[in-house]
């Protein structure tokens, strides 16, 4: 038997009689990288609102240290001196402890009779700041 090498056609249609190494498996889940927890968003909430969250947003500092809390829409967002801008979520818009992506806690207390405003923030491995919302 005489194999003839392939041609065109013969590629379009039956393919070559020469080996060749089966396509790479397409990439599955655990293969892929990790994503960075601090670029993560969570789904949109429309019950974070004005009415809802507002009352968190503001500068707070912590000595010479600022960070600003915000919203965007319906995303609270937390601007920290080297972690930049983190999304923050929480089971239920009513609570005043959030989280973001990465496992940092944001525990949000407002004084009952005025401006003023503390958070304190826990880091994934343990470790606790206080910052105070000035001029609110």
């Amino acid at each position: 038997m005489r194999i003839l090498p392939c041609f065109p056609l013969a590629l379009a249609t039956a393919g070559c009689l020469y080996p060749h190494p089966p396509p790479p498996p397409p990439p599955t889940e655990a293969l892929r990288p990790a994503a960075n927890c601090a670029d993560a968003v969570f789904p949109t909430n429309p019950r974070v609102a004005a009415w809802s969250v507002d009352k968190f947003a503001g500068h707070y500092r912590r000595g010479e240290l600022a960070l600003t809390v915000t919203r965007d829409n319906h995303r609270l967002l937390v601007m920290r001196p080297g972690f930049g801008t983190r999304e923050i979520s929480a089971d239920t818009v009513e609570s005043w402890q959030w989280h973001d992506a990465c496992g940092v806690q944001y525990r949000f207390t407002l004084p009952p009779d005025g401006p003023g405003a503390w958070l304190r923030i826990t880091d994934a491995g343990g470790a606790v700041s206080d910052w105070q919302r000035s001029g609110h």
